[in-house]
């Protein structure tokens, strides 16, 4: 359904809401706003996409309400324009065809042709270029990422083993269901300005603001494409201060700005959960060539705890699985050696649990379970191929996160170089 003023158009990267403009002068539309290089922002250009903003974001149209979103608004559109020089630089097209086929996606969520799209929004004054400017600098910058930046992202298998470690690591601990909005610092000497835009965001936010449209519109995250959308996050990859300030927060509220190396980061509270529970039902059928020392607790002075100081002081000498079978054949360990291969369901959940976590070659700390004390070490892992996919997303992930903080990093760069010139 489509309401002036009140209906959302979804977009490729932005939700288009159809609102009149109000009639802009002559001289307002010459006056400059800001100059990038050789190439002008004009007053009117950032008017035209206040204009979407405000309505994409259902927030009344005031000149309060202006002056708070207009210098982050104009950053964004000093960055298009970056962005549209550099693919110009590289001698990267964006082709009518690509931009008919975001027109296209754009009409279509909205159950619209892309020609009564284009009526609906001439029919109410709404100036057609400033959607087609974001279209154009959106798959650009997609071209150059794509070209100059994604062909050198690599994610090797050590990385990729230890982001599962983690991953495997963070279960049953608390994660969250976050967006965010990111204000960046390009120079230290804007930090107190953009902390006091960040603090202005936010009281939008909790006025009744839609997270997602100001995301899209002002985020200088690659979150911003998906709504400030960063999906679940476990609370043992997160800052303290974050973390902090999300256990305060009850579902739906907006966190204060948070200050980082990057600039001020704002962050919605959708949900929050447990991470799965230890050995689901598809880690369970994980099978690891296992060796062990068990030191009994039965029968032993101290019990427990003179067990568990053997095996603490026995750890030093076991540097690979035949030290761990020489060493079990040495005490002559009851159940101990080598154990052949054994899946990670049939062990005891809290020593699978601790298999699962536990790096070929490296043994486990002193570990209690049902016989005494346990020293693991795993030899090999096998992993089904139903858990595989698992490990691919883990591998989409992190050449993702690396892939934009290193264009992030690009065009923070470019500004840096560029002769930039604000004149409000």
């Amino acid at each position: 359904m489509i309401a002036l003023r009140t209906a959302r158009i979804g977009s490729l990267s932005l939700l288009v809401v159809l609102l009149a403009l109000q009639p802009v002068s002559p001289a307002v539309e010459q006056r400059i706003a800001a100059v990038v290089n050789d190439e002008v922002v004009s007053v009117r250009d950032l008017d035209d996409r206040l204009e979407l903003v405000m309505a994409t974001s259902g927030i009344p149209d005031s000149e309060q309400a202006r002056s708070r979103l207009a210098p982050q608004v104009l950053r964004s559109l000093i960055e298009e324009t970056l962005q549209l020089q550099e693919a110009g630089r590289l001698g990267i097209e964006v082709d009518q065809s690509e931009i008919d086929t975001a027109l296209q996606t754009i009409a279509q969520r909205n159950q619209l042709t892309v020609e009564q799209l284009r009526s609906y929004l001439e029919a109410n004054a709404i100036n057609f270029d400033t959607l087609l400017r974001q279209v154009r600098a959106q798959i650009g910058w997609i071209k150059v990422v794509n070209r100059t930046i994604r062909p050198n992202v690599t994610v090797t298998v050590d990385q990729l083993d230890l982001a599962v470690q983690e991953a495997r690591q963070s279960e049953g601990q608390p994660e969250y269901l976050l967006s965010e909005i990111v204000l960046p610092v390009d120079n230290p000497a804007q930090a107190e300005r953009v902390a006091q835009d960040a603090g202005r965001l936010v009281q939008t936010l909790r006025e009744g603001a839609s997270f997602e449209s100001l995301a899209q519109q002002v985020s200088a995250a690659a979150s911003a494409e998906r709504g400030g959308d960063v999906g679940w996050v476990a609370a043992s990859g997160m800052p303290p201060e974050l973390t902090g300030m999300l256990d305060r927060l009850r579902p739906g509220e907006i966190t204060e700005p948070m200050a980082s190396p990057v600039g001020y980061h704002i962050f919605w509270l959708r949900d929050e959960r447990l991470a799965a529970a230890p050995v689901d039902a598809g880690r369970a059928a994980v099978e690891v060539a296992l060796t062990q020392i068990l030191f009994p607790v039965d029968g032993v002075e101290g019990g427990v705890a003179a067990a568990r100081d053997r095996a603490a002081a026995l750890r030093p000498r076991l540097t690979g699985c035949p030290a761990m079978v020489e060493v079990a054949e040495e005490l002559d360990a009851p159940a101990s050696g080598d154990l052949g291969w054994l899946r990670v369901g049939d062990l005891p959940p809290d020593l699978g649990q601790a298999v699962l976590s536990l790096p070929v070659g490296e043994v486990s700390p002193p570990l209690e379970g049902p016989g005494g004390i346990h020293l693991l070490m795993v030899c090999e892992r096998r992993t089904p191929e139903e858990l595989t996919p698992q490990r691919e997303q883990i591998a989409q992930r992190l050449e993702q996160e690396r892939t934009e903080r290193l264009a992030r990093r690009y065009l923070r760069d470019l500004r840096k170089q560029a002769f930039v010139e604000v004149r409000l």
